[in-house]
């Protein structure tokens, strides 16, 4: 997972210079305000897709191939039916919202609508693929999930070489072949599981309960999802009308930045994900506990050791990177990997949530907290207007975080008695803060005080802060036994070789 991940890495950082390069930052801004009109519509998706997961992984866990297969097909027509509605939202809604709300140079408007439609058939090809990666998942495939991705990546590195020599108009160009890359990836992933695992059969059986049951745990799930992606988008779209297309730019580079920083601890905590699904399952609630306080620590640390060196070379990092890059991006990456830090800790505890069916209480408390991000940026803005930094709708974010993750906590605390709130604070949260602060502080000394070019110096100091934060993480971050466990870990893996 982690050699999938730093190829992924190594591409996506080189793909976004290009595509920035070729396309231009205006092309390039349109392309992710107008794409991101579609991920707004597909959180419906991804409501059913966080609903598939739980009721697959459930059922390998504890109940036979044939229920699998029943659960997985009643799965694969609820996306199907998803898929339908999606597509009449985004052809009527969507259609508008492009041509008469987002503010678009009107010679690109064409260009944009190809863009709108290319990207529906994208996420209508990646609704269907969903139950197909849930069960890869589930069945903990790990090693087949990160080929896959590999695969993906592979294409979109195809892709990147390939704009640069098709004449054309580039926008257009790249999201075609974007939606070609959906498509293939599609393919190999249900020819894998049609043949290796044994629930992706096609043998549908009419069960209106397990069906409704589904969509009554999705309908949940997707209050928490709209308000995640309506709140994105929608803050997104505050930014393009308040500012313009190049400062939509600049967020669509953070973006990037700090997805795939993201990406190492999503890895790992698709890993950890069915386990506990599992376990709670299996009313296994001692390992449960342990489970969910390790997985928010070491989610938290994996973002640590990116977020000390990029303090001090975000601004060198994106000029060797992009060269040029828009005005405010640096604040956007710092601001945004310190709300994902946040993120990163909380999310064992509302994964937690879903392993159970009964999560109306829990989104409509999350959902109704999550979506003041957008109110309250909105009336920032009304108010200041261009009068203050753009960035700050993302200090905003940041604040609201930390009250969520509080009562994702709570929250847990109620469902799991054995998860004490102090622990998880202290365990997670203090020694956190106690670890950046510690490996701040270091680093921040030396990066001032060392002279060098910039690409040198983003080299060193990267190592540096390395070599400092994690000796702090192994003697702070973890307890006694913890650390015994490593080190065992450690020596037998070099015993082995």
């Amino acid at each position: 997972m982690y050699i999938r991940m730093l190829v992924q890495m190594a591409v996506a950082f080189y793909t976004v210079r290009v595509v920035l390069n070729v396309l231009g930052t205006d092309n390039y801004g349109i392309y992710n305000v107008v794409a991101g009109v579609i991920v707004f519509f597909t959180f419906l998706n991804t409501g059913l897709t966080s609903a598939t997961k739980r009721y697959v992984t459930s059922e390998i866990a504890k109940g036979t191939e044939e229920s699998g297969i029943h659960v997985f097909n009643t799965c694969v027509i609820a996306h199907i039916l998803i898929a339908g509605i999606i597509l009449l939202f985004a052809e009527t809604v969507g259609v508008w919202l492009v041509n008469h709300v987002l503010n678009i140079p009107p010679d690109r408007l064409s260009a944009a609508n190809w863009v709108f439609q290319l990207s529906i058939f994208s996420a209508l090809v990646g609704i269907m693929q969903s139950p197909l990666d849930a069960t890869i998942v589930a069945y903990e495939r790990m090693n087949i999930y990160a080929y896959f991705s590999i695969v993906d990546v592979v294409l979109k590195l195809s892709i990147v070489f390939a704009l640069k020599f098709i004449e054309g108009d580039k926008l257009i160009i790249y999201s075609l072949l974007l939606f070609g890359t959906f498509f293939i990836m599609f393919l190999v992933n249900s020819f894998y599981c049609h043949h290796t695992l044994p629930i992706c059969k096609w043998r549908y059986k009419k069960d209106k309960k397990l069906l409704k049951e589904i969509f009554k745990f999705m309908s949940w799930s997707l209050l928490g999802q709209l308000a995640v992606v309506g709140t994105t988008q929608g803050v997104s779209m505050l930014i393009n009308v308040y500012f313009n297309v190049a400062v939509n730019a600049a967020m669509g580079i953070s973006s990037q930045v700090i997805n795939n920083v993201n990406k190492f601890v999503t890895n790992f905590q698709v890993a950890f994900n069915p386990q506990i699904i599992k376990s709670y399952t299996n009313k296994d609630y001692d390992y449960l506990q342990k489970l969910i306080i390790r997985s928010s620590k070491i989610s938290s640390y994996l973002i640590i050791l990116f977020l000390v060196p990029l303090l001090f070379e975000t601004n060198k990092v994106l000029t060797l990177w992009l060269g040029h890059y828009p005005t405010f991006t640096v604040e956007f990456c710092l601001l945004t990997i310190f709300s994902i830090y946040i993120e990163a800790c909380g999310a064992p505890l509302w994964m937690l949530q879903y392993a159970q069916t009964n999560i109306k209480k829990y989104q409509i408390t999350i959902s109704s907290v999550f979506v003041s991000i957008f109110f309250i940026s909105w009336i920032l803005l009304a108010i200041a207007g261009t009068g203050i930094p753009p960035y700050y709708v993302i200090v905003v974010r940041i604040i609201v975080f930390v009250v969520l993750l509080l009562i994702r906590l709570k929250f847990a605390n109620k469902l799991l008695r054995e998860l004490k709130i102090s622990t998880w604070l202290y365990e997670v949260l203090l020694k956190g803060v106690l670890i950046i602060a510690i490996s701040s502080v270091i680093t921040g000394f030396i990066a001032y005080k060392v002279i060098l070019p910039d690409p040198l110096h983003v080299v060193i100091i990267s190592i540096l802060s390395l070599i400092i934060t994690i000796p702090t993480i192994f003697f702070i971050g973890f307890n006694k036994s913890e650390r015994v466990f490593i080190q065992n870990f450690i020596i037998n893996k070099i015993n082995r070789k």
